[in-house]
């Protein structure tokens, strides 16, 4: 039996909404459905062992590179904060993986051990707009950010927050805050990685259709 919750305010994770940004997701329909219900999350093929501990390895690096500098600093739990919108109508949740502080400097990372995707910058910059209104160690400073990577490091501006950034940022939030539901756009890639079972989503795809036809004429 598939039980789902509505949530008393619609509450956003921010990797969602930096997906949502970037065109990385097509089924908008299953970012909506995250916002507003709690519900029983299907198991994917995903190796999270695996990514733990890759990815726990890159953030120790980086914490023993920034104390080293003389820098005060914040790792993952810690940097956890909510932001709710006008009239408490929608909350958006984050939790970047290190804070780092020295003097009026403030850095915010974010560690990334797979492919790189649009989706990273689209995700530090949402960083850099929420958290000096949220995060009380960044209050009041102007925090850059950084995307690791294990063989580079991204610089990102302040500056590149800029209105238009912030003009997408509000429409991706009307969308996903508004009680009518979105299209669903169900597709064998998509669905593959996706948490939400076909008791919520009837129109999940489990299995490739055959689509192959033998022995056209057209070629």
């Amino acid at each position: 039996m598939n039980i789902y919750e509505q949530k008393a305010i619609p509450s956003i994770w921010v990797t969602w909404l930096s997906r949502l940004m970037a065109d990385e997701t097509q089924c908008v329909w299953s970012i909506w459905f995250r916002t507003h219900f709690k519900y029983e999350k299907l198991t994917t093929n995903f190796d999270s062992a695996k990514w733990n501990a890759s990815h726990r390895t890159l953030v120790n690096d980086r914490i023993n590179l920034l104390e080293a500098a003389g820098y005060t600093v914040y790792v993952e739990g810690e940097n956890r904060f909510e932001v709710l919108g006008r009239d408490h109508l929608v909350r958006v949740a984050g939790k970047p993986d290190i804070v780092a502080l020295k003097g009026d400097e403030a850095w915010v990372e974010d560690c990334k051990t797979g492919q790189r995707k649009n989706s990273d910058l689209y995700q530090m910059l949402i960083y850099l707009l929420l958290l000096p209104v949220s995060l009380a160690p960044c209050q009041g400073l102007c925090v850059q950010g950084r995307l690791i990577y294990r063989d580079e490091v991204v610089e990102i501006q302040a500056a590149q927050v800029n209105e238009d950034f912030r003009t997408q940022f509000r429409a991706a939030i009307a969308a996903l805050s508004n009680p009518t539901p979105t299209r669903k756009v169900p597709s064998l890639h998509e669905c593959h990685f996706c948490d939400i079972s076909s008791g919520y989503c009837p129109e999940r795809i489990e299995n490739a259709p055959n689509q192959s036809i033998e022995n056209h004429d057209l070629f």
